[in-house]
């Protein structure tokens, strides 16, 4: 990924300047949507959260990354403390971008969109940390009750 140039342009020129109180909106947009159930108006919702989610975890996480050129010595001797709170932040949004994928595949398995459901399905399972037990289990049923695999 080139987020120093051109990429990084074309995703400002797509999304804008992404906030975190933006991701707060959509993140509670979307939730209040596919937990009443209307999963239809809950779905662009949560294709604009994860895209959203991981452009600004990938930009808070390429700002943690001082050492890009740094020698191995240079990277060893870096005051990582420093860093550790944004790193814990990138991953936060990138939770958010995989539970927003988790929720966006369940919603098109919910409207009978199968074929649509399988590769968001996918996404968020290779995504997601297994540590995240609930999202993670829920993904992988909806994922095999497609291809009606039940154990």
């Amino acid at each position: 990924m080139n987020f120093g140039g051109t990429s990084a342009a074309s995703k400002v020129e797509e999304f804008g300047i992404v906030t975190k109180s933006e991701i707060d909106s959509l993140k509670t947009k979307a939730e209040t949507l596919f937990f009443a159930d209307n999963y239809e108006a809950a779905i662009p919702v949560l294709i604009e959260l994860s895209k959203k989610a991981n452009w600004i975890a990938n930009v808070i996480s390429l700002s943690n990354d001082p050492y890009h050129n740094a020698t191995p010595d240079e990277i060893y001797h870096m005051q990582f403390a420093r860093y550790k709170p944004y790193i814990a932040l990138a991953y936060e949004y990138a939770k958010k971008r995989d539970i927003a994928l988790a929720m966006q595949g369940e919603c098109l398995l919910k409207t009978g969109d199968k074929m649509g459901a399988i590769p968001v399905l996918l996404k968020a399972l290779s995504l997601m940390n297994c540590s995240n037990v609930i999202w993670w289990g829920r993904t992988r049923k909806n994922l095999l009750s497609i291809i009606e695999v039940r154990l």
